[in-house]
C-alpha cells in the first residue's frame, strides 16, 4: 500500500515539491515544536503533507447547498503512513535537521547584527 501511493504520488508531482514540503516541516517542526505532541505525531503530518501535494488521494463532490465541489483526503492506514514516514525521514530527515540548524545560525547572526547596529546607534546619541 506505502508503495503503491509513492509510486501514484511520483507520477503526479515533482520531485522539487515533495522535498521543499518535507524539508518546509522539519523547519516548522524546529521552530514551533508546540505544534506537534509527539514524533510520531509530526510523522503523521509529514505524510499527510506530502501525499496532499497530488490529488491522488482526494476525493470530490459537489456540494447541493452552496455548489461548491467539497474536497477530501484519505488518510493512509497507520502501519502504511508508518513506512511512508520511515522512507521521507531516512532520504530527508537529515537534511532538514541541517536546515533548521542552519536557519536558527542565520537568525542568531541577524540578532547579533541588529544589536550591534542599536549600539552603535545608541553610541551616536
Amino acid at each position: 500500500m506505502a508503495a503503491s501511493a509513492v509510486v501514484k504520488l511520483a507520477d503526479h508531482v515533482e520531485a522539487r515539491e515533495v522535498v521543499e514540503a518535507v524539508l518546509g516541516m522539519y523547519l516548522m517542526q524546529d521552530q514551533e515544536p508546540r505544534r506537534f505532541q509527539s514524533d510520531e505525531a509530526f510523522r503523521v503530518q509529514l505524510v499527510r503533507r506530502v501525499m496532499r501535494l497530488s490529488e491522488v488521494s482526494a476525493d470530490a463532490w459537489p456540494d447541493p447547498n452552496t455548489g461548491r465541489v467539497r474536497r477530501t483526503y484519505r488518510d493512509f492506514a497507520p502501519g502504511a503512513a508508518s513506512i511512508i514516514a520511515g522512507w521521507l525521514a531516512e532520504a530527508l530527515g537529515a537534511t532538514g535537521l541541517h536546515l533548521a540548524k542552519l536557519e536558527l545560525r542565520d537568525a542568531e547572526r541577524s540578532q547579533q547584527e541588529r544589536a550591534g547596529f542599536h549600539k552603535a546607534l545608541a553610541d551616536l546619541t
